[in-house]
């Protein structure tokens, strides 16, 4: 307790990037990108969306260089980093013919990186110094966004632009005024649902685990939290994942039907 009486407030863990972030926030950068307004209107809310943009291009350099690494000399004798890999890549694989059918081959570049990619953010946050970026709604937000726009692209390409639109507009024609307005927010909506479902996951998940830790001091009670947190990462992942996948397959099954075999 303070001497006035008021409880002491103890922020989160410190991070690799709080002292950045407090040498940041007040100046005319951390001002534009909003830190101190977000700070000012809910306590550490602007360290969590500078550091998940901070962790979140370090993942992505991570994994680009891990691939590039990897990949290099393709021609030769694959090492046990590129035979581990290409194991992840066939896990991928399955992952997404198994959401998607045979046809998920062709989606598996964007959604096997976003599994991958949310899965190392939600997992970072398990270690010392490290935060999820996937608790910040600027990193699932953006995520939101790109997905958001795959769809759009995916049916574009599917069903051709006309196609495209006359799907968004349902089967009846004379519901078309009423239907096209409803499709469009449900596509709207998506993306909000999508970032705000693994922010509030995550997020929630991490704070617990920070709450823990200044509780338990030194006695570990944490671990089992700390545990099951794990699963949780590969799980909101998949998710995620799962849900990107049946967007996209809602969107492009009318443009495959109409280009099979089978239809002709």
């Amino acid at each position: 307790m303070l001497p006035g009486g008021e409880a002491q407030e103890h922020g989160p863990p410190a991070s690799l990037f709080s002292g950045l972030y407090e040498s940041i926030k007040d100046t005319a950068v951390g001002r534009w990108f909003g830190f101190a307004e977000f700070d000012a209107a809910q306590p550490h809310s602007g360290m969590y969306q500078f550091e998940g943009m901070c962790f979140g291009i370090i993942v992505a350099l991570g994994l680009s260089l891990l691939a590039i690494f990897a990949t290099r000399g393709y021609q030769r004798v694959p090492g046990r980093l590129r035979n581990f890999l290409e194991m992840c890549v066939e896990a991928l694989r399955g992952l997404v013919r198994m959401l998607m059918g045979p046809d998920g081959d062709k989606h598996l570049p964007f959604l096997g990186t976003l599994f991958t990619y949310i899965l190392v953010m939600n997992l970072l946050g398990l270690i010392p110094l490290f935060r999820s970026p996937t608790m910040a709604l600027s990193i699932t937000g953006a995520l939101g966004l790109t997905t958001f726009f795959m769809v759009q692209y995916s049916g574009i390409k599917a069903n051709g632009i006309v196609g495209y639109v006359k799907h968004l507009m349902g089967p009846v024609v004379f519901l078309a005024p009423l239907m096209l307005p409803i499709e469009l927010l449900g596509e709207m909506i998506k993306p909000v649902s999508l970032s705000l479902r693994l922010k509030g996951n995550i997020g929630g998940e991490d704070i617990l685990i920070e709450k823990l830790i200044e509780m338990g001091g030194w006695i570990p009670i944490h671990i089992p939290i700390l545990l099951f947190a794990v699963f949780t990462s590969f799980l909101q992942a998949f998710i995620f994942t799962a849900l990107a996948s049946i967007y996209i397959q809602i969107v492009t099954s009318h443009g495959e039907e109409e280009h099979s075999p089978e239809h002709h």
